[in-house]
């Protein structure tokens, strides 16, 4: 019989902002188990990688899991990958803060763990061809990405061995390729299918094959835990598949990846294109795309022409993320403007090694980590609580790059910052950040409370997904095959909070301060649906910048915007006013009309706080009795001057001042999205419109003006 040399890679991670609880569960019943595990095999030889917050936690909490790594790899039967210390997407981040990410983790690694580490592992597998300049300066000989890459420039799965060798301007790399179809048998088929593959690739001269996944699947993943550990007397996949690897010996042999490469010489010479794994290229499509894609791919299965056809079915590029999902390049945007802010400030400083530089360097790659950057089969993006987290981080880094601002200091920018080619207004002051969009209503795309390190208003627009369709599937089975356990990528589960729940999606992302003019009967539930008629293009249409004034104390900018509806005419001055010694922001609205028709003018706030059923997070409408309170609650109140958004565990409360008295509608802004366990009903903040009618002509000028403060409780 051949023989063959298998290539075992596991990658453990969990991200910056997750539970504490998920950190527990997924050590517990994954990290934990699977090392205690592969001790009983000292003959198997395996390369494994931790992220950082990963190995902080464990720092914190299972330092002794930490210790028998060490033992593990001083004896050699682990090796371990370096990576971007906070698992950045390596090609979506400066390069200097790629490198910084990558010695950060390489020096963590031998000073904790006795490594020195030569490969990488590439966040989500992003390869960009530029990669072998940054890799080879920051010390890494390898690092290893998808038979899809390969397959991109023609070649087929079933050929891939080894490893390859790429470069760029002179700088080599090796890389080795991961099978998808060992991907989709570990550990989700018998293990006797893994082996008897393996044979089927065994052969007289050398030959190499990789698996390279994440740990998650073994005790994470749903369903996984009891199939991957089960204590019956057969004992669970993992036992039986190392047991069958160790009784195979004879013909299979296991090697980390250091250990083959130093070796082995390469299969070849390869020049990949920018790519993903397969399924991260399909979610980077637009969604009309990605429900085409799914047709054709059912054509080609139908007639027997799938396999033959699927190098040639790329999907789409990581960067389109950044376009798919507005809300996503803004915070992309945000960490590079950080960056930029860092850069200058080590510059000038002559790159002295201060200590509040290096923290807020620190908190910048926290804000880098790529899982809330892209949205796929898991969470990610629409998860508020890694979004909170990101923009905590950047606030944090910007605070101590100001760590002594002056009290009446009030710094006003005009720049590009989401790269659209048109500018925005940027209000940055000790105690508030406030971005401003001219060309999208003047409105608010972003604004922070920096003493808690807290943006009050990254909510994502309910929008179109590929996987809504099945919402009409019939519920998945829970039943579990005997010969196997269903990959996430394989179940339909839609969770009992997404059931019968009709998807509404937005027309504009959720800025706050977006203006609206409606007709006089429209309703709050035309509203919250999307189905009202909007006029005059205040909306979503520019608004012409007449001035932007910045003193001492306040920092003062005027928009407007003349709008017509039916041969009317409607002017409209939005003033922003934001002082520097207190958190507070008022809009003033300044409307004119020469004609009388009746209107009624509203001004959108979107606001999150995470929670929208927790007692200690809630309304407060003072003068006014209100049943339920909730943040997810919705209803109409009149003549309303104040509402206050409480949030007793980050001690902060949104109060909102209204002159004159308006109608008030508010519901939740909820989504259904993907996770591993299934789609589901996520909170993820609160709308607020603020509604005055406008009978026109107006009497001299009519005036409206809202005031929001930030109060620490």
């Amino acid at each position: 019989m051949g023989r063959i040399t298998l290539l075992l890679g596991i990658h453990n991670h969990q991200p910056v902002g997750n539970f504490e609880h998920v950190f527990r569960e997924a050590h517990d019943r994954c990290y934990r188990p699977f090392f205690d595990l592969l001790g009983e095999y000292p003959t198997l030889r395996v390369s494994l990688h931790y992220t950082g917050p990963l190995l902080d936690w464990l720092e914190r909490h299972e330092p002794a899991f930490l210790d028998g790594l060490r033992k593990r790899v001083e004896q050699g039967q682990i090796e371990l990958l370096t990576g971007g210390y906070y698992e950045p997407i390596l090609a979506s981040i400066p390069a200097r803060d790629g490198a910084g990410q990558i010695s950060m983790m390489t020096r963590h690694l031998k000073r904790r763990l006795g490594a020195d580490p030569k490969g990488l592992w590439l966040a989500e597998r992003v390869w960009e061809p530029s990669l072998p300049g940054l890799l080879g300066a920051c010390g890494v000989d390898y690092t290893l990405v998808d038979d899809t890459h390969f397959e991109a420039v023609g070649l087929k799965p079933e050929s891939l061995r080894g490893y390859y060798l790429t470069e760029r301007e002179g700088t080599t790399l090796s890389i080795f390729p991961i099978s998808k179809r060992l991907r989709y048998l570990i550990p989700f088929r018998p293990p006797e299918e893994t082996i008897e593959y393996l044979g089927q690739l065994a052969g007289d001269d050398p030959v190499a094959i990789t698996y390279a996944d994440d740990g998650e699947k073994f005790g994470l993943w749903p369903g996984t835990y009891r199939w991957v550990y089960d204590q019956s007397a057969s004992g669970g996949w993992l036992k039986r598949f190392f047991g069958l690897l160790e009784q195979n010996q004879s013909w299979i042999t296991t090697k980390t990846f250091g250990e083959y490469r130093a070796q082995t010489p390469p299969t070849g010479r390869i020049y990949l294109p920018t790519g993903s794994y397969e399924e991260m290229m399909e979610w980077a499509l637009p969604t009309e795309a990605i429900l085409e894609r799914e047709v054709l791919i059912g054509r080609l299965e139908a007639s027997g022409l799938k396999e033959t056809a699927a190098g040639f079915l790329r999907g789409g590029f990581w960067n389109h993320f950044l376009v798919k999902y507005p809300e996503i390049n803004l915070m992309h945007k945000k960490a590079q403007y950080v960056s930029d802010k860092i850069a200058l400030k080590e510059k000038a400083s002559g790159r002295s090694r201060s200590k509040w530089l290096a923290e807020a360097r620190q908190e910048l790659y926290r804000a880098q980590g790529n899982d809330v950057y892209w949205h796929g089969l898991f969470g990610g993006y629409y998860l508020n609580y890694l979004r909170h987290a990101v923009y905590q981080h950047l606030i944090k880094a910007e605070n101590l790059l100001d760590a002594h601002p002056s009290e009446s200091s009030v710094r006003l920018t005009e720049t590009d910052l989401d790269r659209d080619g048109l500018p925005e207004w940027l209000v940055e002051t000790s105690r508030m950040n406030l971005y401003l969009k001219p060309s999208d209503g003047a409105a608010a795309i972003e604004i922070d409370y920096r003493p808690k390190a807290v943006c009050l208003t990254h909510l994502p627009m309910r929008r179109p997904e590929a996987y809504h369709r099945k919402l009409k599937m019939p519920p998945a089975s829970s039943a579990q095959a005997s010969e196997g356990i269903p990959s996430i990528h394989d179940r339909v589960v839609v969770k009992a909070s997404a059931v019968n729940r009709k998807l509404v999606y937005d027309r504009h992302p959720r800025w706050s301060f977006r203006d609206h003019l409606f007709r006089s009967d429209t309703t709050l539930e035309q509203f919250e649906t999307s189905q009202y008629e909007d006029l005059g293009g205040f909306s979503d249409q520019p608004y012409g910048t007449d001035a932007a004034e910045s003193g001492r104390e306040k920092a003062i900018l005027s928009f407007s915007r003349t709008g017509r509806v039916e041969d009317q005419s409607l002017s409209v001055e939005k003033e922003y006013s934001l002082w520097a010694s207190r958190a507070e922001l008022a809009v003033k609205y300044t409307f004119r009309s020469p004609r009388l028709t009746p209107y009624v003018w509203a001004v959108e706030l979107n606001l999150t706080l995470l929670a929208g059923a927790d007692p200690k997070r809630y309304y407060r409408f003072p003068g006014k009795i209100v049943e339920d309170t909730q943040l997810r609650s919705a209803g109409v109140l009149e003549e309303v001057t104040e509402a206050h958004l409480v949030d007793e565990w980050q001690g902060i409360e949104i109060r909102l001042e209204f002159k004159p008295a308006a109608r008030l509608w508010r519901f939740p802004i909820e989504t259904i999205s993907q996770s591993e366990e299934g789609m589901e009903s996520n909170y993820q903040g609160s709308c607020l419109a603020a509604l005055w009618p406008l009978a026109i002509p107006l009497e001299g000028n009519r005036e409206g003006l809202i005031t929001m403060a930030i109060v620490e409780r």
